[in-house]
Order: structure tokens, then C-alpha cells, then sequence
């Protein structure tokens, strides 16, 4: 801005006119001039507002009076001082009461010079008090319509001055709070603080801080406040603009919950930008995967992946969540210690305002422990399906074996060594055994296998098989035994033992054939709740422990899974039974039964038998009969398989017994009637048409109290079926195929208890 005058100058002399001009310049009071001479040029110049009007008070064509008319009737207030180098007073008088500034001589050019100072010094200090004037209207006008609430304090701390916003948000009128000090709305401010917190502005001059203010109305309001520290006419003032933080704080405090939240949540949480990198992982993730944030921060998930999807199945989880929806399903992923674990996902894109996709969030759930009990309770299932048809053929089976080998020897009795029929009944009976064997196998898997279970000391038994196992293994098989003292005792049926143990030393061999280490470990252990939640067909207790563990080729997963059942086998000529008549035998005996194994790292048996109390039998050796024992009691047998009744009666008949025969229960009721007092023993099948052999005995005993009870099946079931049924503790019963020496050894054991 222009510090100088505008000056017009009236004067017809153009050089009198420079002289006057200079005279200002060296004053440094000129900002630019004008020279008129005429009322046109007089006009124009009024045009854009000079500071001042000098002019000649008598000019013939244009002089000071006609300037100073012309000045009012446009109402123009612009100061005109009249010069003249000869002042005549009546022309002096005139021009003043026209309205002129000043009228003086030219001789005393130092007065126009003061008089224009003290025209330029008015114009600024009007000026000024304009912008100031306009200032302060614009700074109330803001200060008591601003948003935020402003209050001055003075060193005091009581304060002086507030705008409506602060008046509002502390619920006071400016009379109340005048009267009020700093400590009224901030307990915490008492006058001690206040003045220790004025020396420090004194120094620092502003300050940003957080604190609570109290209203009037009770209401505690969060506040930021913008402190600055003023002097005024030697007062101390302090400035103070608050802004209300409450939404800031809910905000924060909700943010802080949902971090609280996503840091503590059992799913594994993952946030990657929109190229897939990684921005953030929980601790779950970092539980769950092994890997801490600080490895991955900056990766993309590929280094989770197992190999077990393929391309498409990554291509169309990109596809859906590019297109901006959420994805869900199922992983397969690898860890940092190489293991593999299932996880549950639902990954979303999050959109900014504008709906752009700005980044990924994935929430996991390892489903591993869920996901290997479903497999274990499908494997569970399917092996009860397995064995019951298992169970069923080698049931039918053992009757149609029953009906051969009973003929056969039969025909044995009936026919000399010389005769050439002599040669192929062995030969029946021999495959009529291997047969036997098969379907005992069969039902030890099923769990239907008649078993004979008696205490045992398992470290005595594998003790005296290990002469024998070392001639089962090669020479470059290293047997390695380790048999914990005190392991306490099992109960099983020893042949079934061994069997178990036989057949796992078997395939181990095999599976080392250049040689290798098989190690037999027995230890006592306990299995608590927590493994039972992981293996659903073990039960909480003590068991004793038996492992076998080989340095052998290994078996991938897929094997693994079906070792167990019947007659899959990955060996050339391989029944496929050896396996599952182990699992039979130790499902049966109430055991668990672990496999752990691992392509070119061998693999691990473990086997949990229940522990238990009682002490080891003493073995009852009797000594065999010469001959087979013979009777003449009378014998009610039932049985509805007829090649069965027909074989078993003859057996008997052969023995000395009068036999009397019935299909069904119906009509061993009416033979009982008829021969109410002559019948000793009831010989009956427990499962048949009708009614049951042990509801049959229930029967019959009723009309025979001393009548006593044989039960027959190839079911291991059966028996408990019976034992429910029978008095004591429990039946007699002699599993199918049975030989001549079996069932009458039976017979009389049962007549003569």
C-alpha cells in the first residue's frame, strides 16, 4: 500500500505547479500528481479520489472557488487548501466558508507541507481505525460463532471472557461463569497447580493438553485443550480453546476393544493389502502356524500352502474375492515345523467409501483335532460295518466247516488205515482246519471271537516268545527288548498275545528286507481325558503299554488308514487278515491300538491293554484222557442249522447219550413235556427263529429245575447274550467248529459239575 498523498493541483502554470510538487516529494509526502486547469480536467481527476486539492484561489478559467462548489455538490469530502502568492482576505473569508482546508500564502509553502502531513496522518489513522474497526467485528462475529468453546483466564485462573460454544458446553451463563475459577470446572487445577502451570507458559507460551472439565450440570466432558499465554497492558492472560473429545474417546475406546478382541481371539486373524501381502497377524495365527508376525510381515500366504490344492482351487478363491465377495471354505496348510493342519476360512475384502478394495481380512479356525475325529469316527464306523459282515460270513462259514469236519471224522471211525478213502478225508480235515483258521481270524477282527482270557504277567510272556522271535527275523535285524519292571498285569487270552505279537514282528521284518532295528518296549501308562478327546475309541485309565517300533520302510498315509481292515494288503501274497485280527484282538480285550508311520522313517505300534489287579493263575495242567469220556444221559439238542443238529447228534450218540433232536424252540418244549423227568441237559444254539437258546432255558428250567444248560455258537456275543439269561456269574459254552473230542469233553464236563 501507497504511504504517500494523491495529490490534484489546480494551477494553470505547469512549471508553478512543479515547484509545488517538488516540494511535497522532498517531503516524502507525494505519492503521485496531478496538474488540472479546467472544470472537464478538475472532473476527471475527481474520478479516482485523490488525497488532496491544492489550487489557486483565482484562476480565469477554472479557480479554487469553483473547485470547492463543484466538490460539494458531488458531496465529495476531499480537503482543498487555496494558495495564492498575494492573499487577499476577502478571497481568503470567501474560500474558507466555501469549505477549503487552508488558505495560505505561497511565501509559507512549510505550512501547506504540515497541513498535508497533517492530511496524510489523518487519512491513515482513519484508515487504520477501518481495518481495525472491521477486524473486530469479524473477530466477534468468528469468536461467538465458532464451534469451538474459547475462554480467557487471567492469572488468576478465573475467567474473564467466553463465546456461546464455551458457555454451552459447561452449562453456565457469562454472569455465572465470571464468577467462577478454573478450579470449578477442573478439580484437579487447585490454585497451586494453576500458578505453577502460569510460570511454565511464561516460558513456553503455549501448550496442548487433555484433561476433564466439569459442567455446571454435573455432565464430565472430555476436552483437548490449546493453551496460548498473552500480555496486556501488564496482564496475564491465558487463551483457551477447547474441543470436545467425547466421540474421539468412544472411538478409541471402541477401537481398543476391537483390538482387544481381534488380539485375543481363539481364530487366527490375517490382514493383507490388495496385492496379498501381509499387514497383520494375531497371536492365534502366530499359535497356530508357528510363525511369528515379524517372519511374515511383508510375505504373501503362500508359504502356508501344503501342496494339497491345486491351481484351480487358489484361482477361483482370487476370483471371488477380487470380485469383492467373501470366500469361504477349506484349507489344507503346512506349518513351520512341516506339519499339516486343517483350518475352516472366511476371507472378506474391505472396501473403502468410495467401494474400492483396499485390503483382504482372513478369519481361521484350525479345525485339525474336529477334522481327525471325523476321520477316526468314519474309520470307526466303517470297521464296525466290516466286521459285523465279517462277523456273519465267518459265522455261516463255521457251520458249514462244523457239517465237514464232523463227517470227516465220522468217516474216520467208520474206515481201516489201509483203505485209499483213508488219505483224502485227512486231507479234507486238514484244509477244513486252514479254514478254521481264517475264519477265527475273521472273528477276532469282528471281536466275535470266543476268547479264554486269563491273568496276565505280559513281560513273562514276551520273555519266554523271545527265542522265537529272534528265528522269525533275519540276521541283519538287530531285536532289541525293553521291558519295564512293575508294569503290572493284563487280562487277555495268552494265544491271542502272542498272535498279536507274532503277527507285528512279521511285518516289521518284512519291512526291513537289507536289515534295520525293531525295538519291543513294555511300559506302564496312564490315558487321561485329554487323549481320549483326541482318539474317540480309547477310555480313560491304567494300561500297560506294549510298542514295537521299526527303522523300516515306512507306510505313506493313505496305507496307514486301511492297515486294519480285512484282507486289504500291500504284500504280494499277503492275506490281509494278520493286522486286522491285531485290532480285533485288542478291541476285544478292551485295548487301544495307535499306528504311527512315515515313508522311509519306519514305523511305531502302539499297544494299551488294560492294567489290572488281580494276580497271575496258576496254570491247571491236566492231564489228557486215553480214551474221550462216554455217558448215558439223556440230551435235549436244539439246533436249527439241520446238517449242524444232524452232526452234533451222532457225535454224541457215538459217546453212549440218548439224544433227542429239535429244530426250534417249540418243539424242544414239547419234547421237554413229554419227557419231563427223563432229560439232563439241554445243548441249544443261542441265536435262532423263534426264541432264543437262553430264553429257552429260562423255559424249560421252570419244568426241569436241575436241568442243565450247553450253549453253542461261533459268536463270541452269544455268550454274553447267554450269560444275561443264565444263573451265576456264567454259561457253559463251546464255540463253533467244534471237534468229537471237543464237544464230548464239554458235555461231560457240564453233567458232571
Amino acid at each position: 500500500m501507497s504511504t504517500g498523498l494523491r495529490l490534484v493541483i489546480i494551477e494553470e502554470d505547469l512549471q508553478q505547479a512543479e515547484v509545488l510538487a517538488r516540494e511535497f516529494m522532498n517531503a516524502g509526502l507525494l505519492s503521485e500528481w496531478l496538474r488540472v486547469n479546467t472544470a472537464k480536467t478538475f472532473a476527471q481527476a475527481m474520478q479516482n479520489r485523490p488525497d488532496l486539492v491544492i489550487a489557486n484561489y483565482f484562476l480565469p478559467a477554472f479557480d479554487a472557488l469553483k473547485a470547492l462548489t463543484w466538490l460539494e455538490e458531488n458531496h465529495l469530502d476531499i480537503p482543498l487548501i487555496v494558495i495564492s502568492g498575494s492573499l487577499d482576505s476577502e478571497i481568503a473569508v470567501a474560500c474558507m466558508k466555501a469549505g477549503a482546508a487552508d488558505v495560505i500564502n505561497t511565501a509559507h509553502l512549510f505550512r501547506l507541507v504540515s497541513a498535508a502531513k497533517e492530511t496524510l496522518e489523518k487519512r491513515e489513522m482513519e484508515r487504520r481505525n477501518r481495518r481495525i474497526e472491521k477486524a473486530l467485528r469479524f473477530t466477534k462475529f468468528a469468536v461467538d460463532h465458532a464451534a469451538v468453546a474459547i475462554y480467557w483466564l487471567n492469572h488468576e485462573g478465573r475467567f474473564v471472557l467466553a463465546n456461546q460454544a464455551a458457555l454451552e458446553m459447561l452449562d453456565y451463563s457469562m454472569s455465572e461463569l465470571s464468577e467462577c475459577s478454573i478450579s470449578d470446572i477442573d478439580p484437579h487445577m487447585v490454585r497451586e497447580q494453576w500458578l505453577a502451570f502460569l510460570k511454565k507458559m511464561r516460558t513456553q507460551h503455549d501448550a496442548t493438553i487433555e484433561t476433564r472439565l466439569y459442567a455446571q450440570s454435573g455432565k464430565i466432558i472430555p476436552v483437548e485443550l490449546t493453551l496460548n499465554y498473552y500480555q496486556l497492558d501488564n496482564l496475564e492472560y491465558v487463551l483457551c480453546f477447547a474441543r470436545d473429545i467425547s466421540d474421539r474417546h468412544r472411538s478409541e475406546d471402541e477401537n481398543s476393544r476391537l483390538a482387544i478382541a481381534v488380539e485375543q481371539a481363539a481364530e487366527s486373524i490375517m490382514i493383507t493389502d490388495i496385492e496379498s501381502k501381509i499387514l497383520y497377524v494375531n497371536p492365534a495365527f502366530e499359535k497356530v502356524s508357528g510363525y511369528s508376525k515379524e517372519e511374515i510381515s511383508g510375505q504373501t500366504p503362500r508359504f502356508l500352502h501344503s501342496g494339497k490344492h491345486d491351481k484351480a482351487f487358489y484361482h477361483e478363491l482370487s476370483t471371488t474375492i477380487m470380485s469383492g465377495k467373501s470366500w469361504h471354505g477349506h484349507f489344507t496348510n503346512r506349518r513351520k515345523d512341516n506339519t499339516l493342519f486343517e483350518e475352516e476360512a472366511t476371507i472378506t475384502p474391505i472396501k473403502d467409501k468410495k467401494g474400492q478394495i483396499i485390503n483382504f481380512v482372513a478369519v481361521k479356525r484350525d479345525v485339525t483335532h474336529e477334522s481327525d475325529l471325523e476321520k477316526q469316527f468314519y474309520h470307526a464306523q466303517k470297521m464296525d460295518a466290516i466286521g459285523r459282515l465279517a462277523g456273519g460270513v465267518a459265522h455261516d462259514f463255521n457251520n458249514l466247516l462244523t457239517i465237514i469236519n464232523g463227517y470227516c471224522e465220522l468217516m474216520m471211525k467208520s474206515i481201516k488205515p489201509s483203505d485209499p478213502l483213508n488219505g483224502h478225508v485227512q486231507q479234507i480235515i486238514k484244509a477244513v482246519k486252514r479254514a478254521s483258521t481264517h475264519t477265527k481270524q475273521l472273528l477276532a477282527f469282528s471281536r466275535r471271537q470266543p476268547m479264554e482270557q486269563k491273568v496276565l504277567d505280559l513281560n513273562a510272556s514276551l520273555m519266554d516268545m523271545v527265542s522265537v522271535l529272534k528265528r522269525l527275523v533275519t540276521e541283519n535285524i538287530e531285536l532289541v527288548t525293553r521291558f519295564k519292571e512293575n508294569i503290572g498285569n493284563i487280562k487277555a487270552d495268552p494265544a491271542e498275545v502272542e498272535q498279536i505279537i507274532v503277527n507285528l514282528v512279521v511285518n516289521a521284518r518284512d519291512a526291513m528286507p537289507k536289515g534295520g532295528k525293531l525295538v519291543i518296549e513294555t511300559s506302564a501308562v496312564a490315558i487321561d481325558e485329554k487323549y481320549c478327546r483326541n482318539h474317540i475309541d480309547a477310555r480313560p485309565g491304567k494300561y500297560v503299554l506294549l510298542t514295537l517300533q521299526d527303522t523300516g520302510s515306512g507306510m505313506s498315509e493313505e496305507v496307514r488308514s486301511r492297515i486294519f481292515e480285512p484282507f486289504y494288503t500291500t504284500k504280494e501274497h499277503g492275506t490281509g487278515l494278520g493286522l486286522s485280527t491285531v485290532f480285533g484282538i485288542v478291541r476285544q480285550s478292551n485295548g487301544h491300538v495307535e499306528c504311527y508311520s512315515e515313508e522311509g522313517k519306519g514305523t511305531l505300534f502302539k499297544i494299551f491293554l488294560p492294567q489290572v489287579s488281580e494276580a497271575v493263575e496258576e496254570a491247571d495242567v491236566r492231564a489228557a484222557y486215553d480214551d474221550l469220556p462216554r455217558g448215558e444221559e439223556t440230551i435235549l439238542l436244539v439246533e436249527d442249522e439241520e446238517d449242524v443238529r444232524v452232526l452234533t447228534s451222532r457225535m454224541l450218540q457215538i459217546q453212549g447219550y440218548k439224544v433227542i433232536e429239535a429244530a426250534l424252540a417249540g418243539e424242544a418244549i414239547i419234547a421237554c413235556e413229554r419227557h419231563k423227568e427223563g432229560i439232563d441237559l439241554l445243548l441249544t444254539d443261542v441265536v435262532m427263529p423263534q426264541m432264543g437258546g437262553a430264553e429257552l432255558a429260562e423255559r424249560l428250567r421252570k419244568a426241569i429245575p436241575r436241568l442243565k444248560v450247553l450253549y453253542m455258537s461261533g459268536y463270541a456275543n452269544d455268550v454274553l447274550m447267554a450269560q444275561g439269561h443264565a444263573d451265576g456269574d456264567s454259561a457253559a459254552f463251546i464255540a463253533k467248529p467244534f471237534t468229537l473230542e471237543g464237544i464230548t469233553r464239554k458235555v461231560r464236563e457240564v453233567l458232571d459239575e
